[in-house]
């Protein structure tokens, strides 16, 4: 006789035991996920200021603050706001360690080393930028070139650019200040032999190079033999030995047309001459300023950008302004490796 074995023991066997015999067939129910312990942040504020003297410390006087700076402790970035300098993070108790991009910096600025803070803070945490410039002024740019630096008497108010460029450097750093040394009708070779004086007695931070559109009166069947390329490399290294740091602009295109001292071979010579400007800049370490692509840019006809065959309109030189702007403020990380 076979053996029997009862129903239920054959059930079981065949559904693997599943459950204790009675179960769904269901396996065990998974761990639950641990969840991690949210961590509790608190706000931090910091203030990316000039600070002139390099002690480190917000001394009265130093105005300036230093915008669009972004500041990085650990996972957690900000940047700073214009005028103000000031940025927030949210950041755990305890020690943390606060770093600047460099990249993020305007032209020429330095970031301090890591800054160690412990949070909670007990007030905004500040963040010292330095700027090399030897014994020249921390918010003194000097406006370097022709008669178009010079500006012309009725547009608008004889000042050309510089009250423009003043203006919006103000509303961003805090401090700005612009001397004039333009000098109408001079040519770039003249600009380089007074440009020393002038740095010694200026003594700017900063220096805004325009210079080369009368040198077409004598060279111009050839931008290649032109002395422009040389001035302006002497001009660059001059303010580089001063401890000043150089803007150096494209030519503007001409007013082709407005009589025979436009024709539109002026505009080729143009060209040809901005290539070699390029080149100055990246040789030497300075920021090119490309108002000749800003005037094109702008869309405007010609009888709205000049007064006559060179000279900027009140429209065109608030182009300028804007241009020489937006090379002074923007991110400019090359300088700091290279120079």
């Amino acid at each position: 006789m076979k053996p029997t074995f009862p129903r239920l023991f054959v059930a079981c066997g065949l559904a693997g035991l599943l459950s204790a015999c009675g179960g769904t067939g269901v396996g065990p129910s998974p761990l639950p996920t641990p969840t991690a312990t949210p961590v509790n942040t608190r706000p931090v504020t910091v203030t990316t200021f000039l600070d002139e003297n390099g002690n480190g410390a917000l001394d009265a006087g130093e105005g300036v603050r230093i915008p669009n700076v972004e500041i990085v402790a650990g996972s957690a970035r900000a940047t700073s706001g214009v005028l103000s300098g000031q940025a927030t993070l949210q950041l755990a108790d305890g020690p943390q360690t606060l770093t600047v991009t460099a990249a993020s910096l305007p032209p020429f600025y330095r970031p301090p080393a890591p800054i160690s803070i412990t949070v909670p803070t007990t007030g905004p945490v500040l963040v010292p930028i330095t700027l090399p410039r030897g014994s020249n002024q921390a918010t003194l740019y000097m406006g370097f070139g022709d008669s178009i630096t010079n500006g012309e008497a009725e547009v608008p108010d004889g000042s050309g650019y510089r009250n423009f460029l003043t203006n919006l450097l103000r509303a961003h750093f805090g401090a700005a200040e612009i001397a004039n040394e333009g000098r109408d009708g001079t040519n770039s070779d003249r600009g380089a032999l007074r440009i020393g004086e002038s740095l010694s007695r200026v003594r700017p931070a900063f220096t805004l190079i325009y210079y080369g559109t009368n040198d077409w009166n004598q060279c111009s069947s050839s931008a290649a033999d032109c002395y422009t390329t040389a001035s302006l490399r002497s001009m660059v290294q001059q303010i580089n030995r001063s401890g000043s740091h150089a803007f150096l602009a494209t030519l503007m295109p001409v007013n082709v047309g407005y009589d025979d001292r436009a024709p539109a071979s002026r505009n080729e010579w143009v060209a040809e001459e901005n290539v070699f400007i390029r080149q100055v800049a990246d040789q030497e370490g300075a920021v090119v300023v490309d108002l000749n692509t800003a005037y094109f840019k702008s869309g405007l006809p010609n009888s709205a950008l000049f007064v006559d065959h060179i000279h900027p309109t009140t429209a065109g030189y608030q182009i300028m302004a804007q241009t020489w702007f937006d090379a002074i403020t923007k991110a400019y990380s090359r300088i700091l490796s290279d120079f």
